[in-house]
């Protein structure tokens, strides 16, 4: 394999106020190069995302670095509080991962953070002693040689070849991905000190990683995480709970709670299910109050054939903050329904009693 170049790569979708996003990646990453670059495995979300050699150990790892707004590289004043941004968000990111691994073996493994002059600042060549910007190095999952599939990808080949998740299937991404979240919403008790559980706020088939068979299912991407009560910074529109006045900007951000990453897990499920996401009239439906503006969408995710108790919990995840379940256990109480219920029907099948 030939030696990754460095060079600019574009993020596929500008900042919030339209400029361009772009980042000079490195042939290595690390003050002693420990980290040697492969390819660009991401462009997406807040950050890219490059798979890199581990010198120490010959292993596979994956790096993030952040994004630079065109604008923010014209001008040199903008620069340090970009980096302060950046830094807070990551670090707030590393505390929930933190967390979340030590309460589940579904989520990536921290290796280290990575400090060194701006490579981007240093390509830009616009200030003459860039500050340090951060890298978070972690753990790769998939095979051997950077080979990995995101349930996106599961589901456009499934698309591609008609091929629909069974209700097992589905309750199996369901249960994995409630693990992860009640790990990560938890309170915990350090030497008689609480602290407060972390809202991923961005989950999204993107950022669920497949493994197996058989399958299992990893959250990644820690970097919009909040504390809960705090606010939610960044997320992804096209999953969160939409807005009440019809603009763009996702409602429930003001003060982050466990029913946002209900709402975004529900959207991901009905993804899932019907193989392409729900159309945004549809969330707006399922959000409403009104039993009669939300009845064509309820009408839909039932014509997907699923089991009542599985097609109920997902329109109550997709429901407006005082219809869906306040809490994940509360949803894997519904999930357990639909297991049995499954089950139950696999049993009479056998038996002669029941056909679906």
């Amino acid at each position: 394999m030939s030696a990754f170049q460095p060079q600019w790569v574009e993020a596929d979708s500008p900042d919030e106020r339209g400029s361009p996003r772009k980042a000079w990646v490195p042939a290595e990453y690390g003050v002693d190069g420990r980290f040697a670059t492969r390819r660009v495995l991401s462009r997406g979300g807040q950050g890219y995302v490059v798979l890199a050699e581990d010198r120490w150990s010959g292993g596979d790892v994956v790096i993030k670095g952040m994004w630079w707004p065109e604008t923010t590289l014209d001008d040199p004043r903008t620069v340090r509080a970009t980096l302060s941004d950046h830094k807070q968000q990551r670090d707030q990111g590393l505390r929930a991962a933190w967390q979340a691994a030590q309460l589940t073996q579904q989520c990536p493994v921290v290796i280290s953070v990575e400090t060194q002059p701006s490579p981007s600042l240093l390509a830009a060549g616009r200030l003459p002693d860039p500050d340090n910007e951060s890298f978070l190095v972690q753990q790769f999952i998939g095979q051997r040689g950077g080979t990995s599939l995101t349930l996106q990808q599961d589901i456009d080949a499934r698309a591609r070849e008609n091929r629909r998740y069974t209700e097992d299937e589905l309750l199996d991404l369901a249960e994995q991905l409630c693990n992860t979240l009640a790990a990560l919403h938890a309170d915990r008790y350090i030497d008689k000190k609480s602290s407060k559980g972390w809202i991923h706020a961005d989950i999204k088939p993107e950022n669920i990683l497949v493994l197996g068979p058989p399958a299992r299912y990893v959250l990644i991407d820690y970097d919009a995480a909040v504390q809960i009560g705090g606010r939610i910074g960044f997320t992804t529109r096209a999953y969160a709970p939409p807005s009440a006045d019809g603009s763009d900007e996702p409602s429930e951000k003001a003060s982050a709670a466990e029913r946002f990453d209900i709402y975004m897990l529900g959207a991901t499920l009905a993804h899932a299910a019907g193989l392409e996401r729900l159309k945004d009239q549809q969330y707006r439906q399922l959000y409403a109050d009104d039993p009669k503006e939300s009845a064509p969408a309820r009408k839909y995710l039932t014509s997907l054939g699923y089991g009542p108790v599985l097609t109920g919990a997902l329109i109550t995840s997709l429901s407006s903050w005082r219809f869906r379940l306040s809490t994940v256990d509360r949803v894997r109480i519904d999930l357990a329904r639909a297991r049995s219920a499954t089950v139950l029907q696999s049993v009479l099948r056998s038996l002669g009693g029941a056909s679906r």
